[in-house]
């Protein structure tokens, strides 16, 4: 059985695009009960995120698996009214929307936490809850430019690391106030912002600029400035990350390699160094340096793509990543807890499909409306022609 260490807790989910959504997936992961409040119409964008197939979204595969999906209309006094009665036996309440905006829909969070004293409320923002830009518009690729994650190399990330690691501050944050709560007996308020996320796993530049700024686009240590630690380009076209970082490694390599005279290169800010490197590792296939980087192990590796990835022995022991029936990626949790691993659902609820069960479950006011008095009142999936004509294009 798969380790559920959050089980019987209930997290209602109102959160869109990836940070939020990826927050409540790691929790559901760990075996909380996730509803997830969607806007009624279109639901959350990341339904719509390519590609798709089947008309399922690949990247709402691996983030909606293993959550309930409830279509409210929280511009509807009854859709606030049941997303009220579920906060009343809500642990966590997870919300993205820009500061002050939960406020205009009479949902503050700070009356919430007065109203429902053990509720955890976590405001996932890109900029903060505070401070002269916490209104601003923005996205991964600006908070991480503010942060100076892209300085080193002035170019695109291969990640987009803010709103991944501002997922996992969140939840760390969120795990940190429960038990807190478990001692005062009161919830807390999470501010998670991307920006902080971001700033902190810029932590190596912080500490490599210490003798004082770098201009954008000079390398850092660990970004390109030392021959012995970057990306090359082999000789049949593939790249090899070369990661000998320590003298040991590095004298094997060069040993190994036959080429001993490239000792002194190891942490040179010559560029001639780094040529001399580059001609090395370009005199080579890729399959050849990998079969010498395992003979010496030395910490050298073919650079994979995600297809390759998912092929490499070591990936598939670990059983992080794995194909469901619909044929998408599903993405389990990353760590191991007493042997065991927290397993990510297979199924992706329909938008809304829920919400009735839901009513149902709360006995609401109103429960026994007919479907249609539902929908109107906000309460319930809409019927969307661009949502039904996205689905047939992408089927």
């Amino acid at each position: 059985m798969p380790a559920r260490p959050l089980s019987g807790l209930l997290v209602v989910d109102l959160t869109r695009h990836l940070p939020g959504p990826l927050t409540a997936h790691l929790l559901a992961d760990l075996g909380a009960r996730v509803v997830k409040v969607e806007e009624p119409r279109e639901g959350d964008p990341v339904r719509r995120a390519p590609p798709a197939k089947g008309g399922l979204s690949a990247l709402a595969g691996i983030l909606l698996a293993g959550v309930e999906s409830v279509a409210l209309d929280l511009k509807s006094e009854p859709a606030r009214g049941l997303l009220e009665r579920l906060l009343e036996r809500a642990d966590v309440m997870l919300e993205s929307f820009r500061p002050g905006t939960m406020k205009r829909l009479g949902l503050d969070p700070e009356e919430l936490r007065e109203r429902y004293p053990r509720l955890v409320v976590c405001s996932i923002s890109g900029w903060g809850q505070e401070g002269p830009g916490s209104g601003r518009a923005g996205h991964d690729l600006t908070y991480q430019a503010v942060a100076g994650s892209l300085a080193a190399t002035a170019s695109m990330p291969a990640a987009p690391g803010a709103d991944l690691q501002g997922a996992w501050a969140a939840v760390t944050a969120v795990l940190a106030a429960l038990l807190a709560r478990e001692r005062s007996g009161r919830g807390e308020r999470v501010d998670a912002s991307l920006l902080d996320a971001a700033l902190h796993g810029n932590l190596t530049a912080w500490a490599a600029e210490a003798q004082g700024p770098q201009p954008v686009g000079g390398a850092l240590p660990l970004s390109g400035a030392l021959p012995c630690y970057s990306l090359y380009p082999t000789r049949d076209g593939r790249w090899l990350a070369v990661a000998a970082l320590e003298p040991g490694f590095w004298r094997t390599f060069c040993e190994a390699a036959g080429r001993p005279d490239l000792l002194a290169d190891q942490y040179s800010d010559e560029p001639a160094a780094r040529r001399r490197v580059a001609e090395l590792v370009a005199s080579r296939d890729a399959a050849a340096w990998q079969e010498l980087a395992e003979r010496h192990d030395l910490p050298v590796e073919t650079v994979l793509s995600a297809a390759e990835a998912l092929e490499h022995p070591q990936v598939m022991s670990r059983r992080v990543v794995r194909t469901a029936a619909d044929g998408l990626p599903r993405v389990a949790f990353p760590a191991r807890i007493g042997g065991l691993r927290p397993a990510a659902a297979d199924e992706v609820p329909r938008l809304g499909q829920d919400t009735d069960r839901l009513v149902e479950e709360l006995g609401a006011r109103g429960s026994g409306r007919s479907r249609r008095e539902r929908r109107r009142a906000g309460i319930g999936r809409r019927f969307s022609a661009r949502r039904w004509l996205w689905r047939l294009i992408s089927s």
